[in-house]
């Protein structure tokens, strides 16, 4: 069995036993192979991932901005949507960092 990352800061198991690497997340090997490539390049084009909930699309964004040491805002489409998200969050973590990651996700019916 693989060693896998355990984040001791959290108390749900959900959340302490998340991947923290892309080798630790379990996607099609031509998938995984492809975000590791824009990881190790440090390029990352622009990326919408979509599923049915529980998928992995928020761990595999985490483990993208855990690799790049990006900071990251997380935004869950379903509930924060509509232009003052855009207006307020978005601007404000876009002109406050650097190396930034913005997550956007929304469950598909």
């Amino acid at each position: 069995m693989k060693n896998i990352s355990v984040n001791d800061d959290e108390f749900l198991w959900s959340q302490k036993y998340r991947p923290q690497k892309i080798a630790e997340c379990i996607l099609p090997e031509d998938t995984k192979r492809k975000v590791a490539e824009f990881v190790k390049k440090g390029e990352i084009p622009n990326l919408m991932f979509c599923g049915s909930a529980g998928c992995g699309k928020t761990t595999l964004a985490k483990t993208i901005a855990n690799e790049l040491d990006a900071d990251m805002l997380y935004i869950n489409a379903s509930m924060e949507n509509g232009i003052d998200v855009l207006r307020c969050k978005i601007q404000q973590f876009a002109s406050s960092c650097i190396n930034c990651t913005l997550i956007n996700t929304e469950q598909s019916n």
